[in-house]
């Protein structure tokens, strides 16, 4: 296992996990006569005062013929991030890795057993998503703060298309499309995610994603879609990630595992075999 591919997982989950951060009415989708752009600028506020929701998300990462998947399902507290999840690794040629996944505030925890080879005895794999942010030029405390403000800052920027009314998960939902410009965020978004709009941009050099959302009646998000295509070291690959929110208002109570069951990633050396 090479320290990389662990910190390159790592902020992924933590991107999908705050993608928008409850009652229990089924939220149908209803006529409504607001503009596209204002129904997502109302979503992501409504989606976190939901409280928490269990929460189902899929990326896939394709790359030269090869796919690399992390399932991850779960629940999460809408509004700080916190979860408890079940994360599924499936990598080219090998059998898939199930593991136990917990966020608490900016620190994740990953059981080691997810990575096979890992030069650690401990049970769980710390990781501190702000040191890693700060390592690729990421304000990650900024985006926490600002999680249901992200569906208004792009809407800001994008032609949003209503496409029509769909099910998700038994409930009846409105879905839009749009672009989303991050050059154009890195300019006139916020001004304490400029900078890491900008970076973003940087690492991925992607200055678009195409991304579709689902909202239902009670302007909650129920689905994400996003695709990317990420240009690295020279490499091209494509990055698609689904992100879905159900049964709102759930019990969470999120426990960090013991410390002296848990070594932080920092503490692990690049060596052992990448799985």
């Amino acid at each position: 296992m090479k320290r990389h591919r662990i910190l390159t997982l790592a902020t992924g989950l933590l991107l999908v996990l705050a993608a928008c951060g409850g009652d229990g009415s089924d939220g149908d989708a209803a006529s409504d006569e607001r503009p596209p752009e204002e129904v997502l600028a109302a979503a992501g506020t409504a989606t976190e005062e939901s409280g928490t929701a269990r929460i189902a998300s899929d990326q896939v990462t394709s790359a030269q013929s090869q796919e690399f998947t992390t399932t991850v399902e779960g629940i999460v507290d809408l509004e700080s991030g916190d979860s408890e999840s079940t994360l599924e690794l499936v990598l080219p040629g090998q059998e898939p890795q199930s593991a136990e996944l917990i966020t608490d505030g900016a620190t994740g925890y990953i059981e080691a057993s997810a990575f096979p080879g890992a030069p650690t005895d401990s049970r769980w794999i710390s990781i501190d998503f702000e040191s890693v942010g700060a390592q690729m030029g990421i304000n990650v405390e900024a985006f926490r703060q600002n999680g249901a403000g992200q569906l208004a800052y792009l809407s800001e920027v994008a032609e949003v298309e209503e496409v029509g009314t769909e099910t998700i998960r038994d409930v009846e939902t409105t879905h839009y499309r749009f672009t989303a410009d991050i050059a154009a965020l890195a300019e006139s978004g916020p001004e304490e995610l400029r900078s890491s709009y900008e970076q973003l941009v940087e690492i991925t050099g992607a200055e678009e994603v195409p991304t579709e959302v689902w909202i239902d009646g009670d302007d909650r998000v129920r689905r994400i879609v996003t695709e990317v295509e990420i240009e690295q070291q020279g490499q091209q690959f494509t990055q698609q990630s689904t992100v879905e929110y159900y049964e709102f208002g759930v019990e969470l109570d999120v426990q960090p595992p013991p410390e002296e069951d848990t070594v932080d990633i920092t503490e692990l050396g690049g060596g052992g075999q990448a799985p």
